[in-house]
């Protein structure tokens, strides 16, 4: 097993073979800080990259193939963004907060909302080969208001994806494409119709690939859902949040 320096000299070692003209500027841990275009602002956190490594070593090679398709977008301009391709991630305040230690302008040059609370809109390009956070700059060129933008995104997720429900007995679990099941908050599907649970609607999202659902009087599936939301926090990737959340008047609160 790869400790995580050599985890990530490893992982460097394969970017600057993928893009033509990059330099490792530094490697402390998990972040890996690159030189391109005269630039060093360049960084890449792998903590899901080698989470997903530590869960499955046998597939370290297909684990990199994966985050180096990623990695590589990020040098490569982008002057074209459709409307079609816009998405809608949810992220929590831990998310803000690590990148803004790394990146201090983060806040100003990247479009999200506040959800609640806990959690933020974000909004992606996501194509066949990439998955891009849209930053100001590409807002700008999809000459919107933010406002449609969000209605754009979550047209978008509800026409793209389907939606499986499994369980019974009150506590369920949707899957989808195994990137947006957090998403799924945002949809239009939140009624006792689709979910019989006692008492009021209640989700953890602990993993953007992960969405439970059971009912505010439902005591023994809310402990249950809690317990296995700490256990994927600790060993999970592409967290979401730990809180569990409340469907109140059309949009979901924090308990």
């Amino acid at each position: 097993m790869l400790n995580e320096t050599e985890f990530s000299k490893k992982f460097a070692k394969r970017l600057i073979q993928e893009v033509e003209g990059l330099k490792i500027y530094s490697i402390d841990g998990l972040e890996i800080q690159t030189e391109f275009e005269n630039s060093n602002e360049y960084r890449h956190l792998l903590y899901n990259c080698y989470a997903e490594y530590l869960r499955e070593p046998d597939d370290i090679e297909e684990i990199f193939k994966k985050y180096l398709k990623t990695s590589d977008s990020l040098y490569r301009s982008n002057e074209t963004f459709s409307l079609n391709y816009i998405l809608p991630v949810i992220k929590d305040k831990r998310f803000i907060q690590s990148i803004i230690e790394i990146n201090p302008d983060f806040e100003k040059n990247h479009i999200y909302e506040k959800y609640n609370e806990e959690l933020f809109i974000f909004y992606v390009e996501d194509t066949e080969t990439n998955i891009n956070y849209l930053t100001q700059e590409d807002f700008k060129k999809l000459n919107i208001k933010q406002k449609e933008l969000k209605t754009i995104a979550i047209k978008n997720l509800s026409e793209s994806i389907e939606i499986e429900k499994h369980g019974e007995n009150g506590y369920y679990v949707l899957l989808a494409d195994g990137n947006y099941e957090s998403s799924l908050i945002l949809l239009d599907i939140w009624y006792k119709e689709n979910f019989d649970v006692k008492g009021e609607i209640v989700v953890g999202i602990p993993a953007r690939d992960l969405i439970f659902i059971t009912g505010t009087n439902d005591t023994e599936h809310i402990a249950k859902l809690n317990k296995t939301i700490s256990e994927i926090n600790e060993t999970g990737d592409h967290l979401v949040s730990t809180k569990l959340f409340e469907y109140r008047n059309e949009k979901f609160e924090t308990i």
